[in-house]
């Protein structure tokens, strides 16, 4: 089994990197794979052209997104970590979003009944807007979100004060934990129960 982390913070070693190691300990403890992919600087935004639908990728020049998307398939949970930038997920991770989301609903959602997790990290404050920001993903992308002692969340602002946070350091870990426990509960599943069929979806316009 293996769960990759996406680091959304345009830092790639900050207290968002330490947050998703915090987790990688975790995950190791129980014998489960995981990578730390870094998406927070050097993509850019989604232009809404949904060629994606015909193509299954992304059209954009090459910036390495499609390998992201790919690497994500491979995946059996994934953990979306950003830090907080004006109550919000960072732009990068935003971009992030946006364009393997829109991939994924037109690729026969391929991130679907996977386990999924969101994590914030903060230097006081909006960590719960991010969090709601990250769940819509994880939600409409059709992944199991389980919970943790807390809401996920985690605070620091220099790199390495998250290490402070007792608190958010248990947060983490037992969601961590939580997450394998789902994963490997699910292979024993999946292995008699097949999943629900995915359904053609119906677009409704509400304007004609």
């Amino acid at each position: 089994m293996k769960v990759i982390g996406i680091n959304g913070s345009p830092h790639a070693n900050g207290n968002t990197r330490l947050a998703l190691d915090i987790m990688g300990k975790a995950f190791k403890d129980e014998g489960i794979d995981f990578e730390i992919l870094h998406v927070g600087k050097d993509l850019a935004p989604c232009t809404g052209c949904f060629r994606c639908a015909k193509t299954h990728r992304c059209v954009l020049p090459d910036d390495g997104l499609n390998a992201l998307y790919e690497t994500m398939i491979q995946a059996d949970a994934l953990v979306f970590a950003s830090p907080v930038y004006f109550a919000s997920i960072t732009s990068g991770m935003r971009c992030f979003m946006d364009r393997t989301g829109c991939i994924d609903m037109n690729n026969g959602r391929k991130l679907r009944l996977k386990v999924g997790a969101p994590v914030a990290v903060a230097r006081r404050a909006g960590a719960v807007n991010a969090i709601d920001q990250l769940i819509h993903y994880l939600n409409y992308a059709q992944m199991l979100i389980p919970g943790s002692l807390y809401w996920p969340l985690a605070f620091g602002n220099s790199p390495g004060e998250l290490e402070q946070d007792a608190e958010g350091v248990q947060t983490l870990q037992a969601l961590a934990h939580t997450m394998a426990y789902l994963m490997k509960v699910m292979a024993i599943g999946q292995a008699q129960l097949p999943p629900p069929e995915l359904p053609k979806k119906h677009y409704t316009n509400f304007i004609r």
